[in-house]
This record gives C-alpha cells, structure tokens and sequence, in this order.
C-alpha cells in the first residue's frame, strides 16, 4: 500500500529477495544504508528505491509488491543439461525459468478464457525408441522433412513452426530476459520444459549450436507428449529413453540403413548424415554406435573433434544478430506475441501488463500490432 511518496513491502518479500539475490547482506547494506530499517518496518522506501533495489537483487520488480514470496520452486521443471547432470542452478538460470514459467501461467489463463481444452488428444505410451512416428503425425510432420530444408538453421525454425501451429510454445534466448549483460551459459543448460496440458513452453538456450537447438527442440517435445512430470532428472533410464526417441525422431533407423555404405570411409559418412538430417556429428556418431554400424572408438575420434571446434568457436548468441525486432520476435514467438497483442486489443489485460510481458517494451508492442491485431493462435 503506498504512504505518500514511499510503500510497503512486506518482510518476507524482502528477505526472499535477498536470498534469491545470493548475495552477502553486508554488499547489499553497503548500498542501501536504511535496508534494516526497511526489514523491520521502521522505515519504508519509495517507489524508486524499490526499483533499484530490486534491480540490483537482480529480482522481477512485480514480486516486490507482492504480499507473500512467490513459490521458491517455480524450478519445477525438468531441465536438460550437457550430460544430464544437475548443476547447482544460477541465478540466471533462476531468474529465465521465473521469466518463462511467469508468461507460460498467464498464457494458460488466457487460453483458457478463450475456451481452449488440453492439446494432447489422447495419451502417447505408443512412442518408442523404435517408433517416432506418432509424434511427427502429431504435428502433421513428413517422413522425409529434413530434405526439404536447406540447412540447420531453415530445419530448426521449420520444426519451431510445426510445434507452435499445435499451440506448443517456443521460446529462445541467450540472455536473462533482454539483459544483454546476463548471458546464459549452455554448459549449465541447453533448454527446458514448463510442462501445462494447454500452454506448454519449451525454452532454448540459443547459444548453444544449431544442430544442438534443434535436438533440444525435439528432446522436449518429446517431454511433452509424454506428460512428463516436471521433475529435476539425472542419467536414469527414463532420460535415456527419450533421448533414444529423439534420436529416432531426427535420425531413423531406416533411413540409416537406406544411406549407410558398410565399404565407404566411416567419417565421411557422418559428415553427409550430419547435413542430411540437420544434427550434429556427434548426435549421428553416437546414433550410428547404436544401430552398431561404427565402433566406439569412431565415437571417441567425433567427440574430440566436436569438443576442439567448440573451445576455438566459444559461445555466441544465435537467436536474432543485432536487430532487436528480429531478435525479440524469434525470442517469444508468433504464438505469445499475438496472444498477448490479441488480449490488450481485446481489453482482456491492459496495455501495462502486455507491454510487461513483452519485457518491458512499448515500442515492441507497437512495433507488431498491426500484424498481430486479431491474431487466434
């Protein structure tokens, strides 16, 4: 409740904030001298300096005026990370699956008041390792998809495009929100899925390879269709299972078998496999270890080559170059930019709270209303 020029903000709320912050008290009292008295309740901010408080924590601004913490495990979702292996969770990892489940809820709501039902038709336990068929009927996907695009980038945007026509939201970045200053290290995550029967979201780390994109992409898709929990998972054999579908999905054992030439240099192969079906080297090599059509120490030899290509390459944001209506779009997506310009056009949320949404940006909102005015998805 605002007093004059200053508000209240609860005592819980700010010593959540400061947790999340993980930042020493000492730092955070160093800049903002009456942060005690604040706590305590002595004294009170004013709008602005919850503002900077809030930027310096590094928390949304809105959880601030709430009047209790908002759910500490909004990481309630499964994750995939190089190797499978759970990692002590940054903040920015924190503060991106707080972003993204923030959009996937309202997303929901709004779908909901527009008279959506759950996407799935019916349960998908007839998926297997030997069987990705149902999941590419699903989103009216051809068998032989990946002739049509001419490379890994044209096949990762034509699959982002299969799955958002079901209402499957895909989100990319390679930074916190639109910090630039925050950026997302894909040897901690490469994407993940805030699983919802009428609004799921799947996020992608865009620093991460093209090829690694769009294994992802299918990786939690596959999640998706399996209604998975949204559970932290490690190297166990459900996460072995739908790495075996996704690898099925994008490389199929039959089609394997049609292009594989036993007298043919093995390496040689796996580079043409690689263009062919806009996946890594090593997603083919390892692929090919399975089907045992190469031996393991084929394997070995791509994995080394892979890991030297990236350590000279490094990380670099592909989600959009420097055009920042180009960029902001292939962040959100078709779907939720023309929802959110849909419901402030419609009166359903304000403009405030659209723009919000959109990460702060009026000039993006205006930049595409004309185009997403009316807009069903």
């Amino acid at each position: 409740m605002a007093t004059g020029s200053k508000v209240e903000i609860s005592r819980d709320v700010y010593l959540w904030a400061i947790k999340e912050s993980q930042k020493d008290f000492g730092e955070i009292e160093s800049r903002f001298k009456k942060i005690e008295a604040w706590i305590s309740g002595e004294d009170s901010p004013t709008i602005r300096q919850v503002e900077n408080l809030a930027n310096f924590l590094k928390v949304p601004l809105g959880y601030m005026f709430l009047n209790e913490p908002p759910r500490t495990n909004i990481v309630e979702s499964e994750f995939r990370t190089i190797g499978n292996k759970i990692p002590e969770i940054s903040k920015n990892l924190q503060d991106t699956l707080y972003i993204m489940a923030r959009k996937k809820d309202w997303l929901s709501e709004h779908r909901q008041d527009k008279g959506w039902g759950k996407l799935l038709p019916h349960d998908f336990g007839d998926l297997s390792k030997e069987n990705a068929f149902p999941a590419k009927e699903y989103i009216g996907l051809d068998e032989f998809w990946y002739e049509e695009s001419r490379d890994k980038n044209s096949a990762f945007k034509y699959l982002r495009q299969k799955l958002e026509s079901k209402g499957i939201v895909v989100m990319q970045s390679g930074v916190v929100g639109s910090d630039n200053r925050r950026s997302l290290n894909v040897s901690e995550f490469r994407g993940f899925l805030l699983y919802d029967d009428i609004a799921p979201l799947i996020f992608i780390n865009s620093r991460d390879s093209e090829a690694g994109k769009i294994f992802t992409l299918i990786h939690e898709y596959i999640h998706f269709l399996l209604q998975e929990d949204d559970i932290f998972v490690d190297e166990d054999s459900a996460e072995a299972e739908v790495n075996m579908l996704t690898a099925e999905f994008l490389i199929p054992a039959s089609h394997v078998q049609k292009q594989w030439d036993d007298n043919r240099p093995e390496l040689e192969q796996i580079d043409e496999l690689s263009r062919l079906f806009h996946v890594s080297r090593l997603a083919v090599a390892i692929r090919l270890k399975d089907l045992n059509k190469i031996p393991q120490h084929v394997v070995d030899t791509v994995k080394q080559q892979t890991e030297l290509a990236l350590s000279k390459r490094g990380e670099s944001e592909s989600d959009g170059g420097g055009d920042y209506y180009r960029t902001s779009r292939s962040r959100l997506g078709d779907s939720f930019l023309g929802a959110v310009i849909q419901g402030a056009e419609s009166g359903d949320i304000s403009y405030t709270y659209a723009f919000d949404l959109l990460g702060g940006s009026a000039k993006l909102y205006d930049y595409f209303k004309e185009e997403f005015t009316g807009y069903e998805g």
